[in-house]
């Protein structure tokens, strides 16, 4: 078995168990919150806020500590250790306070690692010569099968069962830690400048963090609200739970042909395609509940997330310098999965009391607004405006 095979293999041992904790985690963890701590909605809200919170502060910190230790794969160590720490809290916990502060320091350590480690993966794939989004849908394809497979054992059991199953799965995550391959060689550090604060003060980085940002939060009152919303419609919860497999596996197809289908493209464009595909998608999941209709536009989530997402990743590939590699990867973890999901779990949490379905409008129209601004980041790397970081590749953003 060559190096580069057992690389790929011990990368995709790591988002597995990653993604494992995480399918089970969104989808059946406020379930185990109200069934053995007997919290409302609104009080399981506030206990996961908490984790929001956190990763939006402390995932660029932790990734700024990869950037100046060099050592990726001892800080997903040290992290994986401290989330499975940190979860057995909720074990111990039964209050409200109490449970916002294990969510807190949860949020502190599991979250984090999503954006080191796809840093981390994506210079070894540069590194070995293999796709990067090939090993990134592992993480995908866990994902499906643990939200399959443990909404059928929920019917069979009791959900304590969520408990230990993510608590498994975080011990599964600290042994593939262990195995993770050797990254590249760190790269020298330029200046003595912290890379958060070097980073904020690019004008075009930011620019590309708020249209990620848009985009990607255009997606919360999807991931919030719609079972709700056709639920009350009059859909199935098997048809609902179909369409939610529709995207997730139109997601893990994009992944796979990235390579062949969209590495012609600039970083922009996908951005772009992102967002005009969001405005699309969220405009019809607001004008009608028809099957049909929604399971022809579902498969849009390759494009709404996987081209945002690869989009967002090669602009950090190809304007960021390497020394700053993965604290612009927890910036942008920080800017799209906290500052801009929150704020579309509010304004559309917030519309869809007035509006209901209408609430998906507004997404639309945030769609438009990040392809707008991806179109803007085009035009400063084509005006030469993009000064980037101490970058050193000139290739078009």
């Amino acid at each position: 078995m060559s190096a580069a095979t057992r690389n790929w293999l011990g990368l995709a041992l790591c988002y597995a168990a990653l993604f494992a904790v995480l399918g089970v985690w969104m989808q059946y963890f406020p379930v185990w919150l109200h069934d053995e701590r007997g919290l409302s909605t609104a009080q399981i809200a506030v206990v996961l806020s908490g984790m929001t919170v956190a990763r939006t502060i402390a995932g660029p910190l932790w990734a700024q500590q990869v950037d100046r230790s060099g050592r990726p794969r001892l800080l997903l160590l040290s992290l994986s250790i401290l989330s499975l720490a940190a979860f057995c809290a909720f074990g111990a916990a039964h209050s409200i306070v109490w449970l916002a502060v294990a969510s807190f320091l949860f949020g502190c350590a599991y979250p984090p690692m999503h954006s080191i480690l796809d840093a981390f993966a994506s210079a070894t794939a540069h590194r070995d010569g293999f796709a990067y989004g090939r090993v990134r849908l592992v993480g995908s394809v866990t994902f499906l099968a643990m939200v399959l497979l443990v909404g059928y054992w929920l019917e069979r059991s009791t959900s304590q069962l969520v408990f230990w199953l993510i608590g498994g799965g975080l011990v599964l995550l600290v042994l593939s830690c262990v195995v993770l391959p050797g990254g590249p060689a760190p790269t020298p550090r330029a200046t003595g400048k912290a890379p958060l604060l070097e980073l904020l003060r690019s004008k075009p980085f930011v620019l590309l963090l708020v249209a990620a940002a848009i985009v990607q939060g255009s997606h919360a009152p999807y991931y919030n609200l719609s079972t709700l919303h056709w639920l009350d419609n009059g859909i199935g919860k098997t048809t609902a739970g179909v369409l939610w497999a529709e995207g997730v596996l139109a997601e893990i197809v994009l992944f796979w042909f990235a390579r062949g289908s969209t590495d012609q493209l600039r970083p922009t464009t996908l951005l772009a395609l992102g967002g005009v595909a969001a405005a699309v998608r969220w405009t019809v999941i607001g004008a009608t509940t028809d099957v049909t209709w929604l399971f022809a536009t579902n498969w849009l989530h390759a494009l709404t997330f996987t081209c945002t997402y690869l989009g967002s990743l090669r602009a950090l590939d190809r304007r960021v310098d390497p020394s700053q590699r993965s604290t612009a990867q927890g910036l942008l973890g920080a800017a799209s999965s906290g500052v801009g999901m929150v704020a579309g779990s509010l304004l559309g949490g917030w519309l869809y009391d007035f509006f209901a379905g209408g609430a998906f409008f507004a997404m639309a129209l945030w769609g438009l607004i990040g392809a707008m601004l991806a179109l803007r980041l085009r035009r400063l790397a084509d005006s030469s405006q993009m000064d980037d970081v101490a970058s050193t590749n000139s290739r078009p953003a």
